[in-house]
């Protein structure tokens, strides 16, 4: 398989991805809540407010929160692999002993959110080429070849193997 170019229209879905993510880190960075119903009400305005402005179509609006979702989704389940073996360390338990609230809020947000994932969530976690995604790398599902891209953009197919499927890496 060929590797495609980035389109025009790519390119636009990239952009939209860019602003939508702005004005949903602005929104969260005042909320007190983090929850997937407050991401998911700050990720609607986000879109609404850039279609409004009328610099993006709807399509191109729809695109980028859908990749957005995906990628929120990828990040949660990261979070949420990692919340026992956190919950469990020596240290949280000496520091959840002082006076912790906010970490344990979070946690219980985190864990209240990652409970409503099961594991059909899997193939909607996969990024397929010709898909866009925001910064990081993705890890081919067939030979494992990693792909970082710096910048929102469409990924392409693998150049080791030509697979199509990618899953994000987090370090």
């Amino acid at each position: 398989m060929e590797e495609q170019k980035p389109t025009e229209q790519d390119e636009r879905v990239a952009a939209a991805y860019e602003r939508i993510l702005d004005n949903v880190r602005d929104m969260l960075d005042s909320s007190t809540e983090l929850t997937r119903q407050e991401f998911d009400r700050a990720l609607k305005r986000a879109g609404t407010s850039l279609d409004e402005a009328s610099e993006f179509t709807r399509k191109e609006i729809n695109r980028a929160g859908d990749a957005i979702r995906k990628d929120w989704r990828n990040l949660m389940q990261a979070v949420n692999q990692q919340r026992d073996s956190l919950l469990q360390s020596d240290q949280f338990q000496r520091m959840a002993g002082t006076s912790l609230g906010i970490l344990g809020n979070l946690a219980k947000s985190i864990k209240d959110w990652a409970g409503t994932v099961d594991e059909k969530i899997d193939a909607q976690l996969s990024y397929h080429t010709g898909e866009i995604a925001g910064p990081g790398q993705f890890a081919c599902t067939n030979c494992g070849k990693t792909l970082t891209f710096q910048k929102s953009g469409r990924i392409p197919p693998c150049s080791a193997c030509k697979n199509t499927t990618f899953r994000r890496k987090f370090s």
